[in-house]
């Protein structure tokens, strides 16, 4: 048996976890049952832990109306129930895997002088940032995106100070038609907005097969969704009169009309600049590379989440991908904890199952992303069962 730990189950130890949404706080948890001796450290940007980042479209278009359901587990809760050190608002600005130490700033404190956290294992769950192309104006104010709760408190704080329930609607623009595109245009309209959608590939939701993509695309006109597929964001520029609105100029020199709110739905990428910078392997797009523990090229350092690239169970062979998903964080998160403590447990990969509601309809994947990028050629079967349900 190739045991990742070969020091034993290691008791005792200090387990130190950056990031804790889902992978991070399934270690921690899984951890903590393991080794009632254990110290476990989580430390994780911005104020929130383990929150249903899944739910916060929902949330922002009031379906969702109480604000703590968001919150799968708190700090606190963290610490009275596992006995966790959860420092929150805490930003890991360098690994030094020599030394077996992290250096963290106070995100809310940043002049302070920086701390240094040494470690027995290092457990990276750090996730993805949302994508923002260098596109002149995106840093404008009205323009989103929704990565944390952050984010989803200052869209409704922003939604707030709207003229809604008028009959002259509000305009906003949502930039990217993935999952969270799709879901916002769905609840941006159900708090009275008229909505434009700017995909710059030729369909809504990428994964889908273009035929099923179509009936997807024709309910979204139904409900009266602008949908611009195929043409891509130039800029981003300020209303004339109206400075907290933007127009949102497109690189086929088309205008869409003046935005009261834009949300930047545009994809995301692994949060992994100072983990490269500490020599831990990275992929090409910028993913950590793990083995089938989860456990990367540095002794004691292991990784889980949206920032790793993991087995492709469908092409096989060497064939990896990234899949941004919370069900498969999760588990990860459990394993490394089990390896950790000499459990000899691998992760075989995951479908990368998806679903996603678009207003009646329910469009849901299980199929090899991009087959075409590992030279084979798949078929696929399509079934359109019922008005409500597409797979």
């Amino acid at each position: 048996m190739n045991n990742p730990n070969p020091n034993g189950t290691g008791r005792g130890q200090r387990i130190v976890i950056v990031g804790g949404v889902a992978g991070g706080a399934s270690c921690a948890a899984r951890a903590r049952r393991l080794d009632e001796t254990a110290e476990i450290i989580l430390l994780q940007s911005g104020p929130d832990v383990s929150f249903a980042s899944c739910g916060m479209p929902y949330f922002i278009g009031g379906e969702i109306t109480d604000r703590n359901q968001m919150a799968v587990q708190t700090p606190g809760s963290l610490r009275s129930r596992f006995n966790i050190d959860v420092r929150v608002n805490t930003r890991v600005v360098n690994i030094n895997t020599e030394d077996k130490a992290v250096s963290t700033i106070n995100e809310t404190q940043p002049s302070l002088e920086r701390e240094v956290i040494a470690y027995d294992q290092l457990v990276l769950a750090v996730g993805s940032e949302p994508l923002k192309p260098p596109i002149p104006g995106i840093n404008r104010p009205g323009l989103f995106a929704l990565r944390n709760l952050e984010d989803m408190d200052s869209i409704v704080a922003w939604l707030a100070n709207l003229p809604l329930g008028g009959a002259d609607k509000p305009h906003a623009v949502v930039a990217g038609a993935g999952f969270v595109g799709v879901e916002m245009v769905e609840q941006l309209m159900r708090r009275g907005l008229e909505i434009s959608v700017v995909e710059m590939l030729p369909q809504v939701l990428g994964p889908l097969d273009m035929e099923m993509a179509a009936i997807v695309e024709e309910n979204m006109k139904a409900k009266g969704v602008n949908l611009v597929t195929g043409d891509a964001i130039q800029e981003f520029l300020p209303a004339e009169g109206d400075e907290r609105s933007t127009i949102v100029k497109l690189k086929s020199g088309n205008t869409l009309p003046p935005a009261a709110l834009t949300i930047l739905g545009m994809g995301v990428r692994p949060d992994t600049k100072v983990i490269k910078e500490a020599g831990i392997d990275c992929g090409p797009r910028g993913h950590i590379i793990v083995d089938d523990h989860m456990h990367t090229n540095v002794k004691d350092v292991w990784a889980a989440g949206d920032a790793i690239e993991v087995k492709n169970p469908v092409v096989g062979g060497d064939a990896k991908w990234a899949v941004p998903l919370a069900g498969p964080a999760n588990r990860q998160g459990r394993l490394i904890a089990d390896n950790i403590y000499g459990m000899d447990r691998k992760f075989k990969g995951t479908y990368a199952a998806s679903v996603v509601r678009v207003f009646e309809l329910v469009a849901a994947w299980c199929v090899v992303l991009f087959a075409e990028t590992y030279e084979v050629t798949y078929p696929l079967t399509l079934c359109f069962s019922s008005k409500s349900v597409l797979a």
